[in-house]
């Protein structure tokens, strides 16, 4: 019996130490800014797995991305797989050399949001569509910027601590001609 607690608490002080933060990428290239590289209109391609790894959702989303007086605000319109279209603005200022804060309507209060290298990594509650209702859920989400402007963006959810899901996007730049003519 005590092997086995031994063993468990072994487990959560490895898996609690092994968390990634935001500092770890300072170093890795291309660097990503936020501002810089929403700004003007990006696409991005995602999907939400459950907590089973079961396909839920696939949709896109077309991103516009504008800066007035160091606020990005960034329109995103959603068309998902069964043709459901949802639309969301998010007002983001940096308030730091590392970090950022977010507001959107189904946020709840301020995303938090640190950026190093080529990672940001943002933390927010959200109130979720379900059916005709919402869940509250915490979104761990994490932007990683690749060669070839490729941002990928993976988030987990979580439910009263659990996690119910994962959600996994790629973005990428669209020119304004590109975008207008779809």
């Amino acid at each position: 019996m005590l092997r086995s607690f031994t063993a468990l608490v072994m487990v959560l002080i490895l898996t609690g130490c092994g968390s990634m933060k935001p500092q770890d990428f300072a170093q890795k290239e291309p660097r990503f800014d936020v501002f810089e590289y929403f700004e003007g209109n990006s696409r991005a391609w995602g999907i939400f797995e459950d907590r089973f790894g079961k396909l839920r959702r696939q949709f896109t989303v077309d991103i516009t991305g504008t800066i007035d007086d160091g606020v990005l605000t960034l329109e995103e319109d959603f068309l998902y797989d069964d043709g459901e279209q949802d639309r969301r603005v998010w007002t983001i200022r940096k308030t730091g050399e590392h970090s950022l804060s977010g507001e959107a309507d189904d946020i709840i209060g301020t995303a938090a949001g640190v950026q190093y290298g080529n990672a940001l990594n943002w933390s927010y509650e959200m109130d979720l569509k379900v059916g005709d209702g919402s869940w509250r859920v915490s979104f761990d989400d994490w932007m990683f910027l690749q060669g070839d402007g490729v941002l990928v963006n993976r988030a987990r959810v979580r439910k009263w601590g659990f996690e119910i899901g994962e959600v996994t996007l790629f973005f990428t730049k669209q020119p304004s001609a590109l975008r207008a003519a779809e």
